[in-house]
């Protein structure tokens, strides 16, 4: 019963730190503060740690800025979630920019309207010299006021560009796959439901394709999962390179991808699909470490048309139904749905 009392404690004081740590830095209690934060007090994650360290030390204080970065930085798949903080800190730092300026801007008027009010003052005042002291003292305000706006100015500009850096670097890692650098599936949907819209309401062609690694399972259970992500990224890297603008190739899971044929009709994306699948087919790979052979490495894939097809989600399911029949065929081939 000790025992259970004793962690109950630890995890209250990392609670209470992590709070605290929070509380200090005026971060909000996102989940990416929360995270970033945790990691950095545990000490679990030591990388994490000396960019922690090295922001309070660059920063005075760990900002939302600083946190961002180390975020964006440490982080491989961004959440929903930290997307919206790092554009609401954006806003928040341009607010306070624009506040500062509204500031400056008023006290340049009051200024201005002290200085007239002096120089009235200087033609019938008894003593000028006092009125000279205390427009000496107002402009020295002043010029203190101006300063000061002036460093809080670059800083924010400096906060806000740095946010915006990590706000694009975060976006492009949410919708990016880590292991082959493509889009994944979220930007997939994003780009499929787009293209689908303009092919209908302009009325051009419009393929998809879905590709399979043949034998997938086998590689990976024979040479071991490294070797079976140097494979997924040998067929992302040859399916890159179809080199059409109006393609768009992302991996789907696993060992799918899919491919966005824009104005392209299901023969004429066949075509160029399968001169790839002969390109690969006919390479021999082999591992590094070891130079054993892994043999011919090859793809199927399934072709759909927008045709008659009422969503995205239909032509994701009939070019799934014609790579099933490549499968069937014996696999190595490109199959164009019914």
């Amino acid at each position: 019963m000790s025992g259970m009392s004793d962690e109950r404690d630890q995890w209250r004081k990392l609670y209470d730190d992590i709070g605290g740590l929070l509380f200090v830095n005026a971060l909000a209690p996102t989940t990416a503060h929360y995270d970033l934060c945790r990691r950095y007090i545990s000490a679990s994650d030591p990388e994490i740690r000396a960019s922690v360290e090295a922001a309070i030390a660059r920063h005075g204080a760990l900002t939302a800025a600083a946190a961002a970065d180390v975020i964006a930085v440490h982080s491989r798949d961004v959440s929903v979630d930290d997307l919206i903080s790092i554009a609401r800190e954006t806003r928040s730092r341009m607010d306070e920019a624009a506040s500062t300026l509204g500031d400056a801007a008023g006290h340049a008027e009051s200024y201005a309207a002290a200085l007239h009010s002096g120089a009235n003052n200087l033609a019938t005042a008894s003593s000028p010299l006092a009125v000279v002291a205390e427009l000496i003292a107002l402009t020295r305000a002043m010029n203190e006021r101006a300063t000061s706006a002036h460093e809080q100015l670059r800083r924010a500009g400096e906060e806000i560009e740095t946010l915006r850096s990590q706000l694009a670097e975060a976006a492009r890692t949410a919708n990016s796959d880590p292991l082959t650098g493509l889009p994944n599936r979220r930007a997939l949907d994003l780009r499929l439901q787009l293209a689908f819209s303009e092919a209908k309401e302009a009325k051009t062609p419009f393929s998809i394709a879905i590709c399979d690694i043949d034998h997938f399972k086998a590689v990976n259970d024979t040479h071991g999962h490294p070797v079976g992500d140097q494979v997924i990224k040998f067929i992302a890297d040859a399916l890159s390179k179809l080199g059409k603008e109006n393609l768009f190739v992302a991996r789907y899971g696993g060992e799918e991808f899919v491919a966005v044929f824009e104005g392209l009709d299901p023969k004429e994306a066949a075509k160029q699909l399968d001169a790839v699948r002969q390109d690969v087919a006919g390479k021999r790979m082999q591992v590094k470490s070891t130079g054993q052979s892994l043999g011919q490495i090859s793809f199927s894939a399934g072709v759909a048309g927008i045709r008659v097809r009422r969503d995205p989600s239909a032509m994701l399911k009939a070019a799934d139904e014609a790579l099933y029949r490549a499968k069937d065929e014996g696999r190595n081939r490109v199959c164009i749905a019914e």
